[in-house]
C-alpha cells in the first residue's frame, strides 16, 4: 500500500521494482500527511493520516499514475476517498481494477456498498462499458494488450 505523498522519483522507483519482481498487485493509496487547504475545521492542523474525501484527488492521481508507470500489467487497488459511484468509475478509468472503501463505510455503514454498486453499474451502462474491467484504465492513451492474470490463491 503506497501512499499519495510520493515524488515521481518514487513513484518510478516503486513501479520498477512492482515490475521487476512481478508482483501480483498493489495498493493505491494509504492515507496523506498533507493537508489540503479546503479541510477546514478544528482537527485541521491535527498530525497523523488523513484519509475520506480529502484524499480523493490526489489517491485518484496516483492511480494514475502507477497505472501510466505499470504500463497497465499490474492489479491495482484503488482506495481513497471513494464515497460514491463516479469516485469508483474515477478510480476505475485511473486505472485499479478493484475499489476499496474503508472511511465512507465506517460513517455511512453497510448501505454504502449498495449505493455506490448501483451507482457505478449505471455509470458503466451509461459509457457503454459491459463490466467494470473494460474501464479499467480507460482514462489512459494506452490499453493494456491483455487481461491482468489473476493470481493464484494459496
Amino acid at each position: 500500500k503506497i501512499a499519495p505523498d510520493l515524488s515521481g522519483q518514487d513513484k518510478e522507483d516503486i513501479a520498477s521494482v512492482v515490475l521487476d519482481l512481478k508482483l501480483a498487485g498493489l495498493i493505491v493509496s494509504n492515507t496523506t500527511m498533507s493537508r489540503p487547504a479546503s479541510l477546514k475545521g478544528a482537527a485541521a492542523p491535527e498530525a497523523g493520516g488523513l484519509s475520506g474525501p480529502p484524499l480523493k484527488a490526489m489517491s485518484t492521481q496516483l492511480v494514475h499514475d502507477m497505472y501510466r508507470l505499470t504500463r497497465g500489467e499490474v492489479l491495482i487497488v484503488g482506495a481513497g476517498g471513494i464515497s460514491s459511484g463516479q469516485d469508483a468509475f474515477d478510480k476505475i478509468a485511473a486505472g485499479a481494477s478493484l475499489v476499496q472503501i474503508y472511511t465512507c463505510l465506517a460513517y455511512v455503514g453497510p448501505p454504502a456498498v449498495k449505493k455506490i454498486n448501483r451507482e457505478l453499474a449505471e455509470i458503466l451502462r451509461a459509457k457503454g462499458y459491459w463490466n467494470v474491467q473494460d474501464a479499467v484504465g480507460s482514462a489512459h492513451s494506452f490499453k493494456r494488450k491483455a487481461a491482468l492474470k489473476k493470481p493464484a490463491l494459496t
